[in-house]
């Protein structure tokens, strides 16, 4: 019987096709792991606090719900000239109450972004 000349010395050796169809798989998956993860929509807000007055901001309270939830964040320490990235799962536009104490103890109460659609947006807070 004649040995195929094609076959000599691959039988242990995995099918170089094979691996390659492999590869081409996790490449196709990643990419499309990354665009589906980068063109997905958003849920929810992230709201930037500046602070922009030259006292501390000791905290912030938002409060903000629909008519089947209520919830509520609280942030601390907010130095003159800082910022901070609050993330809310709230629908944008629906608006939310912000309560700010400043240092020394005056308060800022007031509806934030009734109305205004962005998913980022940014608030400056200043007595």
């Amino acid at each position: 019987m004649t040995e195929n000349p094609d076959t000599r010395g691959v039988t242990g050796r995995p099918n170089m096709r094979r691996r390659y169809f492999y590869l081409a798989l996790i490449i196709a998956l990643a990419i499309g792991w990354a665009i589906g993860r980068n063109t997905a929509p958003v849920h929810g807000m992230e709201v930037t606090f500046q602070n922009r007055s030259e006292v501390a901001v000791e905290a912030i309270k938002l409060d903000f719900g629909t008519a089947d939830t209520q919830s509520s964040i609280q942030a601390f320490r907010l130095a003159p000239g800082q910022e901070r990235i609050l993330l809310l799962n709230h629908t944008p536009g629906a608006g939310f109450n912000v309560n700010v104490r400043y240092k020394g103890g005056e308060i800022q109460e007031f509806c934030a972004l009734r109305g205004d659609k962005q998913q980022k947006p940014t608030i400056e807070l200043k007595p």
